[in-house]
C-alpha cells in the first residue's frame, strides 16, 4: 500500500519502508536495505516494526532523512512515529499524534522543511477535503508533542498521496510547491506562499 524511502545520512544507505494491505498489529512495516548487486537493485529485510491498530489500512508513509524519524497514518486513528534507522535497535513508538479532527481517513503525509529542524508536517484529512498542519519539531519543547497549528482547505478530493519541497522551483514557486492528488489521479500544485499564509493566519487565532 505504502511505500517511503530513507537515506541514512552517516553511510548514505538507502532503505525502503513498505506497508502491506493488510498485516499484524505489530510488526505491520517492513524494512529494507537497498544495495545495487551486479546491475540490479536488491532488497533484503532489515526490521520489522510498527503497531496498527486493526481499523483500516497504513498506507501513507513519510520519513525524514535528517531528523530520522519514520511516519505513518494508520487510518481513522492517528499518525504514528519511529527512529528511521534500523541500526539503532529501536523498534519502540515515539509517539501517536492527529488523532482529533479528523472526519475520515488519515491519508497522505508531506514534511515541509524551513530549516535542518523545523518546518511543518502536513496530513490528509481525506474526508473534509483539507490538511492538518503541525510543527515539524514538536511543540513546547517536546519533540514528540504536536499540536495542531492550522487545517488547510485543498482542492484535492479524497487525497491519498502528498509532498512538499522547499526547492527554489522559479520566480512562480521560490520557496517550493505542496503537491495533493486527488482520487482521480488529478495532481493539484499549490505556491507553498499561500498556503504559509494560511498556516500562520492559523496561527495566530
Amino acid at each position: 500500500m505504502g511505500i517511503a524511502l530513507y537515506t541514512r545520512p552517516s553511510d548514505q544507505a538507502i532503505f525502503a519502508v513498505v506497508g502491506r494491505k493488510s498485516g499484524p498489529q505489530d510488526g505491520y512495516l517492513w524494512q529494507y536495505e537497498l544495495k545495487a548487486v551486479n546491475g540490479a537493485i536488491t532488497g533484503t529485510v532489515v526490521r520489522k516494526f510498527g503497531k496498527y491498530s486493526g481499523k483500516k489500512e497504513v498506507e501513507a508513509i513519510a520519513v525524514d532523512n535528517e531528523l530520522g524519524f519514520i511516519y505513518y497514518s494508520d487510518e481513522q486513528f492517528g499518525v504514528r512515529k519511529y527512529v528511521a534507522d534500523p541500526a539503532a535497535k529501536d523498534d519502540g513508538e515515539l509517539t501517536v499524534f492527529a488523532q482529533e479532527g479528523f472526519s475520515a481517513d488519515h491519508e497522505g503525509i508531506a514534511i515541509y522543511k524551513t530549516g535542518a529542524t523545523t518546518g511543518y508536517i502536513l496530513v490528509s484529512n481525506q474526508g473534509s477535503q483539507s490538511f492538518m498542519v503541525y510543527p515539524r519539531e514538536g511543540s513546547n519543547s517536546d519533540p514528540d508533542r504536536y499540536e495542531l497549528l492550522a487545517e488547510i482547505p485543498v482542492s484535492a478530493m479524497e487525497t491519498d498521496g502528498a509532498d512538499a519541497t522547499n526547492v527554489n522551483l522559479g520566480p512562480n514557486f521560490p520557496q517550493g510547491i505542496f503537491v495533493a492528488m486527488s482520487t482521480d489521479r488529478t495532481f493539484h500544485l499549490y505556491d507553498w506562499r499561500l498556503l504559509h499564509k494560511k498556516i500562520l493566519a492559523a496561527s495566530k487565532k
